[in-house]
């Protein structure tokens, strides 16, 4: 795939060299004024397909690291995998994950880690801090920067946010 990839920006540089006519000046090819618009068009898809490939095997790692697990809904996932206090949180948190992830999280595990194993930051370059902010408004909690780049797992989200609840709880 990254072959094809590689393939696909060199023919969309090309396109985009021959559009602006800086090949065709130094090779002496004359093409007529609208072959610019077809040579543009044509870098423009194949930037676009280069792309696309490169999110679906994105979505292929991702999907390959979560292949052979048991498949659980959101709230089987927080009753197998946390406690009573935490299950419905984990509920709410993998929900919300997989408004902002493009693939099916039913087989996530507490352990994964968002950007090796999930592909988060290779599928949506926002996706995390649009994440967080999403939390912070679910929970009514703040969580500041220095505390998101620590929770590198689902399972570190979850003891956060728990733990951030129960203190506004106490308050």
């Amino acid at each position: 795939m990254r072959l094809a990839q590689m393939v696909l920006i060199l023919l969309g540089i090309t396109f985009l060299l021959l559009s602006m006519g800086k090949i065709t000046i130094n090779l002496s090819w004359p093409f007529p004024w609208w072959f610019s618009i077809i040579f543009f068009v044509a870098a423009g898809i194949c930037g676009f397909s280069a792309i696309k490939l490169s999110d679906e095997v994105e979505k292929r790692h991702a999907r390959a690291h979560m292949a052979g697990r048991m498949v659980l809904s959101n709230v089987e996932f927080g009753k197998q995998f946390f406690p009573t206090d935490r299950a419905e949180i984990a509920t709410k948190l993998r929900e919300i994950l997989s408004r902002h992830i493009p693939i099916d999280l039913s087989q996530m595990q507490p352990d994964d880690r968002f950007v090796q194993d999930l592909r988060m930051d290779a599928l949506d370059s926002m996706s995390t801090v649009e994440y967080v902010i999403e939390i912070e408004e679910a929970f009514g909690i703040n969580i500041p920067d220095s505390a998101a780049e620590k929770m590198i797992t689902f399972q570190n989200v979850v003891d956060y946010v728990a733990e951030a609840v129960k203190a506004e709880t106490n308050l």
